[in-house]
Protein backbone atom coordinates (compact mmCIF):
# COMPACT_ATOMS: atom_id res chain seq x y z
CA UNK A 1 0.00 0.00 0.00
CA UNK A 2 2.68 2.73 0.65
CA UNK A 3 3.78 2.52 -3.27
CA UNK A 4 0.20 3.91 -3.99
CA UNK A 5 -0.55 7.84 -4.32
CA UNK A 6 -3.47 9.59 -3.73
CA UNK A 7 -3.17 10.46 -7.57
CA UNK A 8 -1.70 7.30 -9.21
CA UNK A 9 -4.89 5.17 -7.25
CA UNK A 10 -7.45 4.39 -9.70
CA UNK A 11 -8.44 0.68 -10.14
CA UNK A 12 -8.19 -0.27 -6.66
CA UNK A 13 -10.64 1.98 -5.51
CA UNK A 14 -12.94 1.93 -8.33
CA UNK A 15 -15.35 -0.58 -7.17
CA UNK A 16 -15.28 1.69 -4.21
CA UNK A 17 -16.44 4.46 -6.00
CA UNK A 18 -18.89 3.10 -7.92
CA UNK A 19 -20.84 1.29 -5.04
CA UNK A 20 -20.17 4.76 -3.47
CA UNK A 21 -22.55 5.91 -5.70
CA UNK A 22 -25.12 3.42 -5.95
CA UNK A 23 -25.66 4.25 -1.88
CA UNK A 24 -26.58 8.18 -3.16
CA UNK A 25 -28.59 7.26 -6.40
CA UNK A 26 -32.52 7.44 -5.71
CA UNK A 27 -31.50 10.72 -3.92
CA UNK A 28 -29.32 12.17 -6.89
CA UNK A 29 -32.31 13.33 -9.06
CA UNK A 30 -31.73 16.84 -11.28
CA UNK A 31 -34.87 17.71 -8.72
CA UNK A 32 -36.04 16.43 -5.51
CA UNK A 33 -39.68 16.04 -5.53
CA UNK A 34 -41.26 16.70 -1.82
CA UNK A 35 -41.98 13.02 -0.29
CA UNK A 36 -42.78 11.58 2.81
CA UNK A 37 -40.61 8.33 4.63
CA UNK A 38 -40.52 6.54 7.83
CA UNK A 39 -37.99 4.68 9.29
CA UNK A 40 -37.09 2.71 12.82
CA UNK A 41 -34.36 5.40 12.76
CA UNK A 42 -33.72 8.65 10.53
CA UNK A 43 -30.03 9.78 10.84
CA UNK A 44 -29.55 13.70 9.77
CA UNK A 45 -26.21 14.15 8.18
CA UNK A 46 -23.91 12.40 5.99
CA UNK A 47 -20.32 12.57 7.67
CA UNK A 48 -18.15 10.58 9.24
CA UNK A 49 -20.04 10.58 12.68
CA UNK A 50 -23.70 10.48 11.08
CA UNK A 51 -22.77 7.00 8.55
CA UNK A 52 -20.93 5.44 11.33
CA UNK A 53 -23.81 5.81 14.04
CA UNK A 54 -26.11 4.30 10.85
CA UNK A 55 -23.92 1.59 10.25
CA UNK A 56 -24.26 0.51 13.88
CA UNK A 57 -27.76 0.59 14.16
CA UNK A 58 -28.41 -1.02 11.00
CA UNK A 59 -25.96 -4.13 12.31
CA UNK A 60 -28.11 -3.85 15.06
CA UNK A 61 -31.29 -4.68 13.49
CA UNK A 62 -33.10 -1.32 13.09
CA UNK A 63 -34.00 0.36 9.27
CA UNK A 64 -32.07 3.05 9.12
CA UNK A 65 -32.27 6.20 6.32
CA UNK A 66 -29.90 8.50 6.47
CA UNK A 67 -30.53 12.42 4.82
CA UNK A 68 -28.02 14.91 4.06
CA UNK A 69 -28.19 18.62 3.05
CA UNK A 70 -25.28 18.80 0.67
CA UNK A 71 -24.96 17.05 -2.76
CA UNK A 72 -22.34 15.07 -1.76
CA UNK A 73 -21.42 13.09 1.26
CA UNK A 74 -18.80 13.35 3.79
CA UNK A 75 -19.69 16.41 5.55
CA UNK A 76 -16.65 18.29 7.12
CA UNK A 77 -14.54 15.43 5.32
CA UNK A 78 -14.26 17.32 1.69
CA UNK A 79 -11.63 15.89 -1.01
CA UNK A 80 -11.15 18.13 -4.14
CA UNK A 81 -11.34 15.12 -6.51
CA UNK A 82 -11.29 17.99 -9.42
CA UNK A 83 -8.17 19.24 -8.40
CA UNK A 84 -4.50 18.19 -9.12
CA UNK A 85 -3.84 15.42 -5.92
CA UNK A 86 -6.98 15.90 -4.70
CA UNK A 87 -5.66 17.91 -1.79
CA UNK A 88 -8.25 17.88 1.15
CA UNK A 89 -10.37 20.40 2.51
CA UNK A 90 -11.30 19.00 5.55
CA UNK A 91 -9.96 16.06 7.30
CA UNK A 92 -6.50 16.31 5.58
CA UNK A 93 -4.83 13.10 7.48
CA UNK A 94 -5.04 10.40 10.15
CA UNK A 95 -2.18 8.79 12.61
CA UNK A 96 -2.05 5.26 13.64
CA UNK A 97 -3.82 5.72 16.96
CA UNK A 98 -7.11 6.28 14.45
CA UNK A 99 -8.54 3.31 15.57
CA UNK A 100 -12.02 3.56 14.19
CA UNK A 101 -11.23 5.02 10.99
CA UNK A 102 -8.17 2.47 10.36
CA UNK A 103 -10.78 -0.44 11.31
CA UNK A 104 -13.89 1.00 9.36
CA UNK A 105 -11.53 1.10 6.04
CA UNK A 106 -10.19 -2.44 6.60
CA UNK A 107 -13.70 -3.39 6.90
CA UNK A 108 -14.70 -1.88 4.08
CA UNK A 109 -11.84 -2.65 1.69
CA UNK A 110 -10.89 0.19 1.27
CA UNK A 111 -7.07 1.38 0.71
CA UNK A 112 -5.21 3.09 3.21
CA UNK A 113 -1.77 5.08 2.36
CA UNK A 114 0.97 5.84 4.85
CA UNK A 115 2.80 9.08 3.47
CA UNK A 116 4.75 10.36 6.24
CA UNK A 117 7.95 9.85 4.92
CA UNK A 118 7.30 11.88 1.89
CA UNK A 119 5.89 14.64 4.41
CA UNK A 120 9.19 14.34 6.63
CA UNK A 121 10.94 14.50 2.94
CA UNK A 122 9.34 18.56 2.47
CA UNK A 123 8.64 19.45 5.97
CA UNK A 124 10.77 22.59 5.66
CA UNK A 125 8.60 26.08 5.66
CA UNK A 126 10.11 29.31 5.65
CA UNK A 127 9.63 31.96 8.07
CA UNK A 128 8.28 35.11 6.74
CA UNK A 129 7.69 37.88 9.22
CA UNK A 130 6.80 41.75 7.73
CA UNK A 131 6.28 40.70 3.87
CA UNK A 132 10.46 39.39 4.03
CA UNK A 133 11.93 35.78 4.51
CA UNK A 134 13.35 35.28 7.62
CA UNK A 135 16.65 32.25 7.87
CA UNK A 136 16.41 30.29 10.83
CA UNK A 137 19.92 31.60 10.99
CA UNK A 138 19.15 35.31 10.85
CA UNK A 139 16.09 34.76 13.45
CA UNK A 140 17.51 35.23 16.59
CA UNK A 141 19.18 38.27 16.10
CA UNK A 142 16.39 40.07 13.70
CA UNK A 143 14.72 43.08 14.17
CA UNK A 144 11.11 41.57 14.16
CA UNK A 145 11.98 38.93 16.69
CA UNK A 146 11.00 40.19 19.71
CA UNK A 147 10.80 36.75 21.91
CA UNK A 148 12.58 37.07 25.32
CA UNK A 149 16.03 35.38 25.15
CA UNK A 150 15.40 31.61 26.70
CA UNK A 151 13.34 31.17 23.47
CA UNK A 152 14.84 33.84 20.93
CA UNK A 153 16.04 31.13 18.63
CA UNK A 154 12.89 29.44 18.26
CA UNK A 155 10.62 29.50 15.11
CA UNK A 156 7.29 30.89 16.15
CA UNK A 157 5.87 27.42 14.82
CA UNK A 158 7.94 25.35 17.77
CA UNK A 159 6.44 27.57 20.46
CA UNK A 160 2.90 26.09 20.78
CA UNK A 161 4.64 22.72 21.49
CA UNK A 162 7.37 24.12 23.95
CA UNK A 163 4.45 25.96 25.94
CA UNK A 164 2.49 22.57 26.32
CA UNK A 165 4.52 20.13 26.37
CA UNK A 166 5.92 20.51 29.92
CA UNK A 167 2.97 23.05 31.03
CA UNK A 168 0.35 20.28 30.66
CA UNK A 169 -1.35 19.56 33.41
CA UNK A 170 -3.59 16.69 32.13
CA UNK A 171 -2.01 13.02 31.69
CA UNK A 172 -5.28 12.06 29.74
CA UNK A 173 -6.85 13.60 27.11
CA UNK A 174 -10.39 13.11 28.78
CA UNK A 175 -9.68 14.94 31.91
CA UNK A 176 -10.57 18.05 29.92
CA UNK A 177 -14.12 17.34 30.15
CA UNK A 178 -13.59 16.22 33.80
CA UNK A 179 -13.47 17.34 36.92
CA UNK A 180 -9.53 17.65 36.83
CA UNK A 181 -9.83 20.34 33.85
CA UNK A 182 -11.97 22.51 35.65
CA UNK A 183 -9.75 24.92 37.04
CA UNK A 184 -8.21 25.45 33.65
CA UNK A 185 -11.25 26.18 31.41
CA UNK A 186 -10.04 30.10 31.23
CA UNK A 187 -8.79 31.97 28.53
CA UNK A 188 -5.70 30.64 26.74
CA UNK A 189 -3.69 33.86 27.77
CA UNK A 190 -4.80 33.71 31.30
CA UNK A 191 -3.40 29.88 31.61
CA UNK A 192 0.27 30.99 30.12
CA UNK A 193 0.64 34.05 32.16
CA UNK A 194 0.12 32.55 35.41
CA UNK A 195 2.63 30.28 34.60
CA UNK A 196 5.18 32.96 33.22
CA UNK A 197 4.84 32.87 29.64
CA UNK A 198 5.91 36.26 27.88
CA UNK A 199 3.24 38.32 25.70
CA UNK A 200 5.21 37.87 22.90
CA UNK A 201 5.38 34.14 23.67
CA UNK A 202 1.82 33.92 23.84
CA UNK A 203 0.62 36.52 20.62
CA UNK A 204 2.93 34.79 18.19
CA UNK A 205 1.75 30.36 19.40
CA UNK A 206 -1.47 31.34 19.97
CA UNK A 207 -3.20 34.31 18.48
CA UNK A 208 -0.71 34.87 15.00
CA UNK A 209 -1.52 31.62 13.30
CA UNK A 210 -3.98 29.93 15.68
CA UNK A 211 -5.37 25.95 15.47
CA UNK A 212 -8.53 27.29 17.93
CA UNK A 213 -10.21 30.16 18.23
CA UNK A 214 -8.90 33.59 16.87
CA UNK A 215 -6.14 34.76 19.58
CA UNK A 216 -5.53 33.47 23.13
CA UNK A 217 -7.79 35.72 24.78
CA UNK A 218 -11.27 33.55 22.75
CA UNK A 219 -10.49 29.75 23.47
CA UNK A 220 -10.37 27.67 26.64
CA UNK A 221 -6.91 26.65 27.86
CA UNK A 222 -8.77 23.14 27.76
CA UNK A 223 -9.05 23.09 23.73
CA UNK A 224 -5.33 23.31 24.09
CA UNK A 225 -4.34 20.70 26.51
CA UNK A 226 -6.91 18.46 25.41
CA UNK A 227 -5.31 18.37 21.89
CA UNK A 228 -1.70 18.34 23.36
CA UNK A 229 -2.84 15.26 25.66
CA UNK A 230 -4.47 13.35 22.79
CA UNK A 231 -1.42 13.97 20.37
CA UNK A 232 0.95 12.52 22.71
CA UNK A 233 -1.05 9.63 23.15
CA UNK A 234 -1.41 9.24 19.24
CA UNK A 235 2.53 9.36 19.16
CA UNK A 236 3.15 6.34 21.76
CA UNK A 237 0.40 4.23 19.27
CA UNK A 238 2.93 4.02 16.54
CA UNK A 239 4.20 5.44 13.88
CA UNK A 240 2.27 6.83 10.53
CA UNK A 241 0.54 9.55 8.46
CA UNK A 242 -2.14 8.07 6.69
CA UNK A 243 -4.84 8.64 3.93
CA UNK A 244 -7.29 7.41 2.42
CA UNK A 245 -5.60 6.21 -1.36
CA UNK A 246 -7.40 8.56 -3.92
CA UNK A 247 -8.98 11.08 -1.13
CA UNK A 248 -10.72 10.77 2.34
CA UNK A 249 -14.07 11.29 1.33
CA UNK A 250 -13.44 8.53 -0.14
CA UNK A 251 -14.01 6.78 2.96
CA UNK A 252 -17.37 7.83 3.55
CA UNK A 253 -18.54 7.13 0.14
CA UNK A 254 -17.86 3.61 0.67
CA UNK A 255 -19.64 3.22 4.09
CA UNK A 256 -22.98 5.04 2.55
CA UNK A 257 -22.22 2.24 0.13
CA UNK A 258 -22.38 0.06 2.80
CA UNK A 259 -26.01 0.69 3.50
CA UNK A 260 -29.47 -1.24 2.43
CA UNK A 261 -30.65 2.24 2.17
CA UNK A 262 -29.33 5.28 0.07
CA UNK A 263 -28.55 8.85 1.86
CA UNK A 264 -30.80 10.52 0.50
CA UNK A 265 -28.81 14.15 -0.75
CA UNK A 266 -30.40 17.98 -0.95
CA UNK A 267 -32.17 17.29 1.61
CA UNK A 268 -31.73 20.45 4.26
CA UNK A 269 -33.61 20.13 7.48
CA UNK A 270 -35.90 23.06 9.28
CA UNK A 271 -37.49 21.84 11.92
CA UNK A 272 -37.64 18.64 14.74
CA UNK A 273 -40.87 17.22 16.46
CA UNK A 274 -41.29 14.85 18.94
CA UNK A 275 -43.67 13.73 20.52
CA UNK A 276 -43.87 10.07 22.78
CA UNK A 277 -45.32 8.63 19.17
CA UNK A 278 -42.37 9.27 17.59
CA UNK A 279 -40.66 12.40 15.84
CA UNK A 280 -41.28 13.98 12.22
CA UNK A 281 -38.43 15.86 10.73
CA UNK A 282 -39.19 18.21 8.50
CA UNK A 283 -37.23 19.48 4.87
CA UNK A 284 -36.79 22.70 3.29
CA UNK A 285 -38.56 21.12 -0.19
CA UNK A 286 -41.32 20.03 2.07
CA UNK A 287 -40.31 16.53 2.40
CA UNK A 288 -41.23 14.65 5.76
CA UNK A 289 -39.76 12.04 7.16
CA UNK A 290 -40.96 10.14 10.89
CA UNK A 291 -38.95 7.96 12.93
CA UNK A 292 -39.45 6.08 16.25
CA UNK A 293 -35.72 8.04 17.32
CA UNK A 294 -33.52 10.90 15.34
CA UNK A 295 -29.67 11.09 15.34
CA UNK A 296 -28.19 14.62 14.33
CA UNK A 297 -25.11 14.45 13.35
CA UNK A 298 -24.69 17.94 12.17
CA UNK A 299 -22.30 20.68 13.82
CA UNK A 300 -24.47 22.99 16.40
CA UNK A 301 -23.65 26.47 14.04
CA UNK A 302 -26.00 24.74 11.61
CA UNK A 303 -28.40 23.00 14.46
CA UNK A 304 -28.76 26.39 16.37
CA UNK A 305 -30.93 27.13 12.91
CA UNK A 306 -33.40 24.23 13.16
CA UNK A 307 -36.79 24.46 14.97
CA UNK A 308 -37.29 21.98 17.75
CA UNK A 309 -40.59 21.20 18.92
CA UNK A 310 -40.96 20.98 21.96
CA UNK A 311 -37.72 23.70 22.14
CA UNK A 312 -34.35 22.87 23.45
CA UNK A 313 -33.42 24.19 26.86
CA UNK A 314 -31.03 24.63 29.97
CA UNK A 315 -27.18 24.21 29.32
CA UNK A 316 -27.99 22.41 25.83
CA UNK A 317 -29.52 24.73 24.07
CA UNK A 318 -26.56 27.27 25.62
CA UNK A 319 -24.30 24.90 24.05
CA UNK A 320 -26.50 24.98 20.33
CA UNK A 321 -26.75 28.42 20.39
CA UNK A 322 -23.17 29.62 21.11
CA UNK A 323 -20.35 26.94 20.48
CA UNK A 324 -17.99 28.68 18.19
CA UNK A 325 -17.14 26.89 15.00
CA UNK A 326 -12.76 27.47 13.62
CA UNK A 327 -12.76 30.15 11.31
CA UNK A 328 -10.83 28.46 8.66
CA UNK A 329 -10.60 29.33 4.74
CA UNK A 330 -8.55 27.50 2.14
CA UNK A 331 -6.92 29.17 -1.30
CA UNK A 332 -5.68 26.15 -3.70
CA UNK A 333 -3.03 27.72 -5.44
CA UNK A 334 -1.35 25.29 -8.63
CA UNK A 335 2.28 26.26 -9.48
CA UNK A 336 3.01 25.90 -13.02
CA UNK A 337 6.75 26.35 -13.04
CA UNK A 338 9.11 25.26 -9.89
CA UNK A 339 9.90 28.89 -8.93
CA UNK A 340 11.45 27.81 -5.74
CA UNK A 341 14.05 26.19 -7.71
CA UNK A 342 15.20 29.62 -8.79
CA UNK A 343 15.38 31.20 -5.06
CA UNK A 344 16.18 28.38 -3.43
CA UNK A 345 13.44 28.31 -0.81
CA UNK A 346 10.58 25.74 0.41
CA UNK A 347 7.33 26.94 -1.39
CA UNK A 348 5.82 26.68 2.01
CA UNK A 349 5.67 29.37 4.49
CA UNK A 350 4.51 30.54 7.99
CA UNK A 351 3.67 34.36 7.45
CA UNK A 352 2.53 36.87 10.17
CA UNK A 353 0.34 38.49 6.76
CA UNK A 354 -2.80 37.40 5.47
CA UNK A 355 -1.56 34.36 3.81
CA UNK A 356 -1.09 33.06 7.25
CA UNK A 357 0.16 29.65 6.37
CA UNK A 358 1.03 28.24 3.21
CA UNK A 359 1.30 24.77 2.93
CA UNK A 360 3.23 22.91 0.28
CA UNK A 361 1.47 19.13 -0.95
CA UNK A 362 2.82 16.73 -2.37
CA UNK A 363 0.64 14.15 -3.87
CA UNK A 364 1.89 13.03 -7.36
CA UNK A 365 2.90 10.49 -9.57
CA UNK A 366 6.62 11.40 -7.74
CA UNK A 367 7.86 12.79 -4.09
CA UNK A 368 9.56 15.75 -5.82
CA UNK A 369 6.08 17.09 -7.92
CA UNK A 370 4.14 20.02 -5.85
CA UNK A 371 0.46 19.41 -6.43
CA UNK A 372 -0.61 22.32 -4.86
CA UNK A 373 -0.06 25.00 -2.83
CA UNK A 374 -2.69 25.85 0.06
CA UNK A 375 -2.96 29.15 1.40
CA UNK A 376 -4.61 29.44 4.94
CA UNK A 377 -5.65 31.67 6.60
CA UNK A 378 -6.88 31.05 10.06
CA UNK A 379 -8.66 32.72 12.63
CA UNK A 380 -9.20 36.33 12.47
CA UNK A 381 -6.93 36.52 9.05
CA UNK A 382 -9.67 33.98 7.77
CA UNK A 383 -12.51 36.48 8.94
CA UNK A 384 -11.04 39.32 7.44
CA UNK A 385 -10.37 37.74 3.89
CA UNK A 386 -14.38 36.15 4.51
CA UNK A 387 -15.35 39.40 4.38
CA UNK A 388 -13.86 40.54 1.02
CA UNK A 389 -15.04 39.29 -2.58
CA UNK A 390 -13.45 36.71 -3.66
CA UNK A 391 -11.69 37.65 -6.81
CA UNK A 392 -9.86 40.20 -4.74
CA UNK A 393 -9.30 37.59 -2.09
CA UNK A 394 -7.45 35.60 -4.92
CA UNK A 395 -5.50 38.85 -6.52
CA UNK A 396 -4.34 39.58 -3.27
CA UNK A 397 -3.04 36.69 -1.84
CA UNK A 398 -1.51 35.45 -5.46
CA UNK A 399 0.30 39.49 -5.31
CA UNK A 400 1.55 38.99 -1.51
CA UNK A 401 2.83 35.77 -2.56
CA UNK A 402 4.72 37.12 -5.51
CA UNK A 403 5.43 40.39 -3.30
CA UNK A 404 7.19 37.69 -0.63
CA UNK A 405 8.74 35.34 -3.51
CA UNK A 406 9.46 37.12 -6.66
CA UNK A 407 10.49 34.06 -8.06
CA UNK A 408 7.06 33.27 -8.07
CA UNK A 409 5.34 35.91 -10.12
CA UNK A 410 3.56 34.35 -12.82
CA UNK A 411 3.84 30.92 -11.71
CA UNK A 412 0.50 30.46 -9.60
CA UNK A 413 -2.90 29.33 -11.11
CA UNK A 414 -5.63 29.79 -8.81
CA UNK A 415 -7.46 26.62 -8.84
CA UNK A 416 -9.76 25.92 -5.82
CA UNK A 417 -11.43 28.05 -2.80
CA UNK A 418 -13.33 27.02 0.29
CA UNK A 419 -14.58 29.15 3.89
CA UNK A 420 -15.62 27.04 5.76
CA UNK A 421 -17.36 29.71 7.63
CA UNK A 422 -19.05 30.61 4.60
CA UNK A 423 -20.41 26.93 3.81
CA UNK A 424 -24.26 27.15 5.03
CA UNK A 425 -24.02 23.52 6.06
CA UNK A 426 -20.59 23.75 8.22
CA UNK A 427 -20.79 27.32 9.52
CA UNK A 428 -17.51 27.46 10.27
CA UNK A 429 -14.61 24.10 10.52
CA UNK A 430 -13.90 22.36 13.90
CA UNK A 431 -15.61 23.36 17.39
CA UNK A 432 -14.05 25.12 19.76
CA UNK A 433 -14.78 25.45 23.30
CA UNK A 434 -14.12 29.23 24.91
CA UNK A 435 -13.62 30.43 28.61
CA UNK A 436 -15.65 28.66 30.58
CA UNK A 437 -17.80 27.16 28.03
CA UNK A 438 -16.74 23.27 29.08
CA UNK A 439 -17.81 24.21 32.43
CA UNK A 440 -21.36 25.80 31.44
CA UNK A 441 -22.42 22.59 29.09
CA UNK A 442 -19.65 20.47 28.77
CA UNK A 443 -21.51 17.89 30.61
CA UNK A 444 -24.84 18.97 28.80
CA UNK A 445 -23.22 19.10 25.08
CA UNK A 446 -24.83 16.29 23.83
CA UNK A 447 -28.16 15.91 26.20
CA UNK A 448 -30.61 13.73 24.71
CA UNK A 449 -34.07 16.04 23.99
CA UNK A 450 -36.59 13.56 23.58
CA UNK A 451 -36.27 10.79 20.97
CA UNK A 452 -33.57 13.36 18.78
CA UNK A 453 -29.77 11.98 20.19
CA UNK A 454 -26.77 14.01 19.11
CA UNK A 455 -23.36 13.11 18.01
CA UNK A 456 -19.93 14.95 16.11
CA UNK A 457 -17.06 15.68 16.63
CA UNK A 458 -17.52 18.23 18.74
CA UNK A 459 -19.32 15.85 21.23
CA UNK A 460 -16.42 13.66 21.71
CA UNK A 461 -14.62 13.17 24.53
CA UNK A 462 -11.05 11.54 24.20
CA UNK A 463 -10.40 12.02 20.66
CA UNK A 464 -10.43 15.36 18.52
CA UNK A 465 -11.30 15.63 14.33
CA UNK A 466 -12.53 12.53 12.56
CA UNK A 467 -11.24 10.00 15.58
CA UNK A 468 -13.99 12.06 17.35
CA UNK A 469 -16.56 11.88 15.03
CA UNK A 470 -16.44 8.26 15.01
CA UNK A 471 -15.75 7.85 18.89
CA UNK A 472 -19.80 9.96 19.14
CA UNK A 473 -21.31 7.42 16.44
CA UNK A 474 -19.95 4.73 19.07
CA UNK A 475 -21.46 6.55 22.11
CA UNK A 476 -24.68 7.54 20.38
CA UNK A 477 -25.30 4.32 19.17
CA UNK A 478 -25.70 2.44 22.80
CA UNK A 479 -27.84 6.01 23.57
CA UNK A 480 -30.65 4.44 20.80
CA UNK A 481 -30.20 0.82 21.56
CA UNK A 482 -30.40 1.77 25.26
CA UNK A 483 -33.92 3.39 24.30
CA UNK A 484 -35.31 1.17 22.36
Amino acid sequence: MARLTRRTFIGSAAAASLGASAGVRAATDSKRHARTARADLLVIGAGLSGLSSAMLLEEAGLDVQVIEARDRLGGRVFTRFDLPGYPEVGGNSFAAGYGRILDVARRLKVPVVDYAARMAKFRKSELVMHGRVVSPDAWPSSPYNSLPKAVRNRMPWELEYRELADKNPLTAPEQWRSAIGRPYDVSMYEFMRTRGVDDEVIRLAFSENPYFGSSAFDVSALMYLFNSAWIAGLTKIGPGIFSIAGGNQKLPMAMAASLKRPVELGCEVVAIATSDAGVQVHAADGSRYEASRVICSLPYSVVRNIRFDPVLAGPHADAVASLPYMMNTLIFLKPIRPFWEEDGLSPAMWTDGMLGSVMSQHFGATEEEVTCLVVNPRGRKAAYVDRLPREEVVSRVIAEYESIRPAARGALQFTGYHAWTQDPYAGGDWAIYGPGQVTRFGDAIAAVHGRVHFCGEHTAVANRGMEGAMESAERVAVEVLSAL
